[in-house]
């Protein structure tokens, strides 16, 4: 059974209806005109639509009611109400050391100045409250570039973070600007939006991850597709939240072929969008003022309390989760209203 997005849905019914072009479709569904080649190639890819001879999108194994018998729509039962600026969270559960989102929606409830709601693709926990908007999303798998006759499919966090994310904007739940954080991202003061605007990167493309490791192929061929655009390569990865805008994220996962292959979003989407931007540089060490990376299960309690009381930002892996869950369980006791 195929998992249809509510714009999904629309686009799909416009074009059983004779909607052939991006205009007509994005007439008569109602969808942005920036996000209907992308909503449609994910149909396509479902084997859905198809693209004639002369460019026409045409419908495939149309049924008589004008739905296939095997499309479930998603989030079209209950419309979002939202209110203030959206933060989406890709997540996966299996790869969570323990409470981190919880404890990540607490700083965001206690310091984030704007109004704003929490959406999470991905997998769900039991303490979701309904202040969460959730949205299902199984892991992707792509095949693995290799110089192999029959590669195999595997899951690359890069390429399923940005189908994650592109669910969300095709879903119609994400739109306009939004904030993309993650699960292991904490506000460790007073943030204002203007915070989560300013720019920053850590360093270029070309010193990202472990030589040969996915994440570092997946930065070299982020780079490689920049530079062939004659754009720069700023390392957007800061594992800060950052201000996108839908349409426009939407646009740049067409143009690079983002669902197929395994690229660093941001870092696309940042040098494409703001190729003369001088971003603020950060790495998480001590010397940083604005963003601690915490990647020890033993890190110094001074060093934690002085982190907790200057820095902006904080993240962590498995390792430093053990490190920092402590602080955050004294600095954060109270629930959010994203807890049941």
């Amino acid at each position: 059974m195929s998992e249809l997005t509510e714009n999904q849905q629309k686009v799909l019914t416009a074009i059983r209806n004779g909607a052939d072009t991006n205009d007509n479709i994005a007439e008569k569904s109602g969808v942005a005109k920036g996000s209907i080649t992308a909503v449609v190639n994910s149909l396509i890819k479902r084997e859905l639509v198809a693209k004639s001879d002369e460019g026409r999108y045409i419908p495939v194994d149309l049924e008589q009611d004008g739905t296939s018998a095997d499309v479930v729509v998603i989030g079209a039962a209950a419309p979002v109400q939202k209110t203030g600026v959206t933060v989406l969270i890709p997540y996966l559960k299996d790869e969570a050391a323990g409470e981190e989102l919880k404890y990540a929606l607490r700083t965001w409830e206690k310091h984030f100045t704007e109004e704003f709601n929490v959406v999470v693709i991905g997998d769900k926990e039991d303490w979701f409250s309904p202040e969460i908007t959730h949205i299902p999303h199984e892991p992707h798998l792509i095949k693995e570039v290799c110089n192999c006759p029959s590669p195999s499919l595997i899951r690359n966090p890069q390429a399923d973070v940005t189908h994650k994310i592109f669910t969300a904007i095709a879903s119609g739940i994400i739109s306009d600007d939004f904030i993309l954080s993650n699960d292991d991202i904490y506000l460790l003061g007073k943030t204002f939006l203007e915070d989560i605007k300013t720019l920053k990167a850590f360093g270029t493309l070309d010193k990202s991850g472990e030589e040969g490791g996915l994440y570092n192929q997946n930065a070299k061929r982020t780079a490689k597709a920049l530079l062939a655009n004659n754009l720069p390569t700023h390392r957007y990865g800061t594992h800060t939240p950052m201000l996108l805008n839908a349409e426009k994220l939407a646009q740049v996962i067409e143009k690079y072929g983002a669902l197929d292959n395994a690229f660093l979003l941001t870092s696309l989407y940042f040098n494409e969008t703001h190729p003369d931007a001088r971003p603020i540089q950060v790495d998480g060490t001590k010397t940083d003022p604005i963003l601690a990376s915490v990647y020890r299960s033993n890190v110094e309690d001074h060093l934690l309390k002085s982190i907790f009381a200057q820095r902006k930002f904080m993240n962590c892996n498995s390792k430093g989760w053990i490190s920092v869950k402590a602080h955050l369980a004294i600095a954060f006791p109270e629930p959010s209203r994203f807890e049941k």
